[in-house]
């Protein structure tokens, strides 16, 4: 009775024991990625660089709900290097034009629109000029319908300048915003420029005019593709 019990149990503890060694090989045995050369990735270099840019552009003015304007100007920014430039100046002139809620407000109800933050009068910028630092953080790639890889930037700026008003006069006005690039295949590139101007009326406090303006940029006295000084 007991040889035969004996002889039962044999194949059980014969399989358990296989089963044990397999699992512990299994445990013991290291990854096989484990010593695997670790895989390296290419960092591609920048293919165009800005030096000495000059940019022409135009762009939109919403001043207020009575008041828009239509831009028109032009900047010229110095780069250090591929990250840090300095916008030297902004220059922007402003077609000013009524908007359709003061002309009913006028032509319907004969009512004469006023703004108290301006003395009485509602003011408008006519030119405004700035100077800003650019940093620039990201460069990009985009691919345009899945056939063409277009090179790009991404930039913050932020600086002081000055506006002119109508009927007010000169105050000063800070700046700042982001724009992004996209170069063609010469170098030169497209801004997409977006900035909240903000400047200080003695009755309202701090007051903002948003500026949306598209400018064509060249390349000045240096080859595009190249980097700019102080760029090791």
């Amino acid at each position: 009775m007991k040889k035969k019990y004996v002889m039962k149990l044999t194949p059980i503890i014969v399989a358990g024991s296989l089963l044990f060694v397999r699992v512990n090989e299994t445990l013991a045995k290291p990854s096989s990625h484990l010593y695997d050369v670790p895989k390296i990735y290419a960092v591609e270099n920048r293919r165009y660089q800005t030096n000495k840019e000059l940019t022409m552009h135009v762009g939109y003015l919403p001043s207020d709900a009575f008041n828009k304007g239509y831009l028109i100007g032009g900047s010229y920014t110095h780069f250090f290097n591929s990250y840090l430039g300095w916008e030297v100046v902004n220059l922007n002139y402003s077609f000013n034009q009524a908007t359709h809620l003061k002309k009913d407000l006028m032509d319907c109800c004969a009512l004469e629109v006023q703004n108290v933050g301006f003395n009485g009068a509602l003011d408008y910028i006519q030119w405004y000029g700035l100077s800003n630092l650019v940093y620039t953080p990201f460069y990009t790639k985009y691919l345009l319908f899945n056939r063409k890889v277009i090179h790009g930037e991404f930039s913050l700026v932020g600086g002081y300048g000055a506006a002119h008003f109508a009927h007010t006069g000169t105050k000063g006005m800070f700046s700042g915003g982001f724009y992004l690039r996209f170069f063609n295949e010469s170098g030169h590139s497209w801004k997409f420029d977006f900035r909240d101007n903000v400047y200080l009326q003695s009755s309202l406090g701090p007051t903002h005019a948003l500026s949306l303006t598209i400018g064509y940029s060249f390349n000045l006295f240096s080859n595009p593709s190249s980097n700019p000084k102080g760029d090791g």
